[in-house]
């Protein structure tokens, strides 16, 4: 089975995101297909619904509703619903909720505190890929469904105490013997290197030959798989990030309207102002003063 190395950030842009997910067939909103990937990000999934075969590593086994998993960066895995999930006419669903950590913020949370230790060390093993059952699984599952509603600080609080869960109890067992080596063999994810390079350049001229050159397609091509993956198109996907950027920096620094129009890829100042309104429904500058006025730390420099 041909392995996809792909990343998940690029498309969550969050750290830290919990994906509630119903279909009528597992399958990643993230992949156009249900595929054998492989990706940086640590990854909880807990089936509510639904069953079929598992592929861990080299692993294969049946998955059924209140199977749980943790497992690490780079370990290869696919959820498969069983063939009557595609048959004509099927009523049978199933219900997920995949939960994703970045390694790098995750270290950096967790730095070298010797209070994490337990769960640096759960990390580590977790590239053997943890099942989670009993007592533990239970708890978990109706935290993560709480949590699946949540955002900001309890969110976090809440995914470290579940973490802390796993590396205490003793309802897991590891489904690798050992973590596997990288194999060379790889397929690219070449939508993440075209994501990651638009998200590098916002204060450029963009253009989707470029992105298109990236992933080795042709623009038509890439536009349609573009949009397959992305669930939007090209132009509207780099619009909103470049309204996302020039929010950051209206709030994390004191730059003119101007000045972030131009770090934001806009030679238009008029352009920038009916993109960032539509987006938001305020001009840059009501934006920018509003945040001033109501940010006690902007008006003690004022």
């Amino acid at each position: 089975m041909k392995l996809l190395r792909t990343e998940i950030t690029p498309f969550i842009n969050e750290p830290l995101y919990i994906d509630k997910r119903e279909q009528p067939f597992l399958w990643s909103p993230f992949h156009s297909q249900p595929s054998f990937h492989a990706h940086p990000e640590m990854e909880l999934v807990f089936v509510e619904e639904g069953f079929g075969k598992r592929i861990i590593g080299n692993q294969v086994e049946p998955f059924e509703a209140g199977d749980m998993v943790f497992i690490g960066s780079n370990v290869p895995h696919i959820w498969l619903s069983d063939p009557a999930f595609y048959e004509e006419g099927s009523t049978l669903k199933s219900k997920v909720i995949i939960t994703y950590f970045n390694p790098t913020i995750f270290n950096q949370l967790l730095g070298s505190l010797k209070e994490f230790d337990q769960i640096r060390r759960m990390v580590q093993q977790a590239a053997k890929g943890i099942r989670i059952y009993g007592r533990t699984r239970n708890t978990i599952a109706e935290q993560l469904k709480s949590l699946s509603t949540t955002s900001g600080f309890e969110k976090v609080n809440g995914m470290l105490q579940i973490m802390h869960l796993i590396s205490t109890s003793h309802d897991k067992g590891y489904i690798l013997p050992h973590a596997q080596a990288r194999t060379n063999a790889d397929n690219a994810d070449k939508l993440v290197t075209a994501i990651n390079f638009i998200k590098n350049n916002l204060d450029k001229p963009i253009y989707l030959q470029q992105a298109a050159a990236l992933a080795c397609m042709t623009e038509s091509s890439f536009s349609r798989y573009f949009k397959q993956r992305m669930k939007k198109n090209f132009s509207a996907f780099l619009t909103e990030l470049r309204i996302e950027k020039a929010k950051e920096l209206f709030l994390q620094s004191d730059l003119s309207v101007k000045e972030v129009a131009y770090r934001c890829g806009y030679d238009s100042l008029a352009h920038f102002h009916k993109l960032f309104k539509d987006f938001t429904g305020l001009s840059p500058a009501k934006y920018k003063s509003d945040y001033h006025l109501f940010n006690p730390l902007h008006r003690a420099k004022d």
